[in-house]
């Protein structure tokens, strides 16, 4: 066993958590649980991660409808894990704070709105027209206005 084998080989006994939790660089991230919820009006049936990580970002400001997209996470999702994060493509919930504080002072547009519990972030995405919901937990119950959005996975590249 060469010496740089060797050094993997312990660096990967002192820190299993460095593949375990975040991966290598390039590594395929598996999906993690989140639910992205959204008033039935809005013109879409379904979320591609690139789509969800433009809404993120602020990339995209406007529904095909005309309603402004206004997002809400709940604060756990801010402040906790981050692994929904990286599954985008977004090296950690930082990068994203960063872009929403820029969006809300230099763009004059809102950053996410953060919620404490799930009743509380549908009641919003409820009575906002445009806005769509990220939550760590799945609901049991949605108002009547209110759907999951379904995510679709990551396509695989396959080499030919």
């Amino acid at each position: 066993m060469g010496f740089r084998a060797l050094f993997l080989f312990l660096i990967l006994i002192l820190f299993p958590s460095l593949i375990v939790e975040k991966g290598w660089p390039g590594e395929q991230v598996a999906q993690p649980s989140f639910w992205v919820v959204g008033q039935k009006a809005l013109p879409l049936s379904s979320l591609t991660p690139k789509q969800i990580l433009h809404i993120l970002k602020t990339d995209e400001r406007i529904w095909g409808n005309g309603d402004a997209i206004r997002v809400a996470l709940l604060s756990n999702m801010v402040t906790g894990d981050d692994h929904w994060v990286q599954w985008l493509g977004v090296a950690s919930i930082d990068t994203l704070l960063s872009e929403w504080i820029e969006a809300d002072l230099v763009q004059d547009w809102p950053a996410p709105k953060r919620f404490d519990n799930l009743n509380t972030l549908l009641e919003f995405v409820a009575r906002t027209p445009g806005a769509i919901g990220f939550s760590s937990t799945q609901p049991s119950t949605l108002p009547p206005n209110v759907r999951i959005i379904p995510i679709q996975e990551k396509a695989v590249h396959s080499s030919s």
